[in-house]
Formats: structure tokens, sequence, C-alpha cells
């Protein structure tokens, strides 16, 4: 099956990178199929070839929290600033980066911009992984 760029951008955005743990998203080289597995319920592919792929949050890495909060510096006014921080402070980062409407601290406009850097991030490492597939496959097909 064809690896699609929803496929692809889906397993990476819902990667949590940890195989001891959640688990992780995976390309099997010589399936050229992506799988997901975990220590508590391995795959059979893991025997073979592949890499693990990249993620957009890996667990505990707080890297999209990182990337919101230097975001809404660059982007917004110090008062949005702050009310966004006072929110976070009651209900974390993760529930101040969505919209309003589930719970979350962000208008239209405000999670309409936030999602437009986490397409261009997705987008990036979506790229990645094609390039080390095609070069994983030219490398093969010499």
């Amino acid at each position: 099956m064809t690896i699609t760029d929803r496929m692809l951008t889906g397993a990476i955005a819902n990667n949590p990178s940890h195989y001891d743990g959640d688990g992780e998203w995976r390309y099997s080289i010589p399936h050229q199929a992506l799988y997901f597995s975990k220590a508590t319920d391995p795959d059979p592919r893991d025997a073979e070839p592949f890499f693990a792929l990249p993620s957009l949050n890996p667990d505990g890495s707080h890297r999209m929290e990182r990337a919101f909060r230097a975001f809404i510096k660059r982007r917004w006014l110090p008062s949005r600033q702050q009310e966004l921080e006072q929110f976070a402070a009651r209900k974390g980062w993760p529930l101040a980066m969505e919209l309003r409407y589930g719970g979350g601290a962000l208008d239209d406009k405000e999670a309409e911009e936030w999602q437009y850097v986490v397409n261009r991030e997705l987008e990036r490492l979506a790229r990645q992984v094609r390039a080390q597939i095609a070069a994983l496959h030219q490398a093969s097909s010499a």
C-alpha cells in the first residue's frame, strides 16, 4: 500500500515516540509500510529493519508547549500572553493551545494561526521522512 501524505502526517502527529511507554510509529523498510509498536505489545516487524518516525510532540518532551510559548511571545500582545499564561497555570498548556469550544483558551483566529505553524512543522517532518525513505530505497536498488 502506498503511504499517503495524510497517513504519514497523521502518524507523526500522533506518535508518542516512546517505545517503552505508549509506543511509537515506525517505518518497515522491507514492507515499505507504517506500523505501530510498543514494548508491551511488539509488532513482528520489529525483528526486521525499520526506523522510528519523528514525533510532533514526543511523550514528556513538552516540545509543542515550548513552541507555543515562543509563538505567542512573537505574535500576540503582552496582555494576551498573560491571559494565556494564567489559563495554562490553571488548566495546563495542552488545553491552552486548544479552541475555546473544547474548553481551551484560543478563539478561532488564534487557533487558525497556531494550526498554520503546527501544519508547517508536520509538513517539514513528513518531507524529512520521505527523503529518508527515498534514500533507503535508492541505496537498496543501487
